[in-house]
This record gives C-alpha cells, structure tokens and sequence, in this order.
C-alpha cells in the first residue's frame, strides 16, 4: 500500500475524531453557558466533515474502488469523553490539535503527495492544511477572550462546504481557501 494512502486513511481517522471531539467540546460549552463557543466548536466540527469527505473522494479515485470508513476508522467515544474537561483546556486541546495539523501531519502528507505525483491527495491534504491554520486561529481568539474574561459576541460563522474555511460575519466574494464563490458558504 502506498504511503499516500496510508496517509489518506491516517487523516480519515483522525478528521473523524476531531469532528467527533469537537461535538462534545460544543457541548461542554453548552452546559456552561458559552453558546458562541460552542457555535465555533460546532461549525468547524462541520468543516472536519468536509475535510473526511474530500478525503474519501482522493481515497477512492486512488484505489478505485469503494471506500468503507468503518474498515480503518475507530472513534472511541469513551475515550474522548473521558479527555472532556473545562472549556477553556478543550480549546487549548483544539489549538494543539489543528496546529499539529497543520504544521506537522498534513505538512508531511503533502510531501509525500507530492513525492509519489498523486495531485488528488496533495489537493485534499492543502485545502485541510490551509483550513486547519484558520481553525487554529479562530480557536485561539476564543480562548485569549475567554482568559482575559471578556465577553464573546455572538457571532455569524460560515463554513466553505468545498475546502472546511470558516469565517466570521459574512462570506468572502472567493473563499481565499480553494477560491470557490460565496455561494458555497454556508452559514452556521
């Protein structure tokens, strides 16, 4: 098996789990009144989903053949629920998440696109990449607010159905992303 492939259901897994974490985190929030938190937990919960989507389409353009996540993917809802802890340690746990995303998996994953000339996977894994930094960042604003006990703004939060970017307020005219147009935002 190719490495890009292993990488492909590498990353399947690991989307799966975080939208699944992220689900929870939103939660979490919830119970303590922090619903613009969980907006954005939620929201990019959503964008993981895409990130799982685009993913199983290189996946199956590589090997030709029907993917069945169930095979390769194991989210063990125990273990994420016993990681659970306060809102603000779930958004540190985030940031960590994405930035390792960003900086260490999907950095490498590209590379190894690249390297074996598959242009499907090297796409899936930039647009995750790209998405994964703002994620990051967005989180990050979160929880700086959150530290400094100031108060979250209830907020619009849009969500490119093509690459996973989220974005504050209103759509760009071109997702800066996969430059895809607004009209595939949608909001949450």
């Amino acid at each position: 098996m190719s490495i890009v492939i292993q990488n492909l259901k590498e990353a399947i897994n690991g989307e799966s789990n975080a939208k699944r974490k992220y689900e929870l985190y939103a939660e979490k929030a919830k119970e303590e009144n922090l619903p613009e938190v969980a907006d954005l937990f939620e929201a990019i919960s959503s964008a993981e989903a895409i990130h799982i989507k685009n993913h199983i389409r290189a996946l199956k353009v590589l090997t030709n053949k029907d993917v069945k996540i169930e095979q390769f993917v194991e989210v063990n809802e125990h273990d994420l629920k016993q990681n659970l802890k306060d809102t603000k340690a779930n958004l540190i746990d985030a940031i960590n998440g994405e930035t390792y995303e960003t900086k260490k998996m999907y950095k490498n994953f590209v590379k190894s696109s690249k390297k074996e000339g598959s242009e499907v996977a090297e796409l899936s894994f930039s647009l995750a990449r790209k998405a994964e930094k703002v994620h990051a960042k967005l989180f990050s604003i979160y929880l700086k607010l959150l530290e400094n006990n100031k108060p979250i703004e209830k907020r619009k939060i849009f969500v490119c159905q093509i690459c996973g970017n989220v974005e504050f307020e209103a759509p760009p005219s071109v997702c800066p992303i996969c430059e895809h147009s607004q009209k595939f935002f949608k909001q949450y």
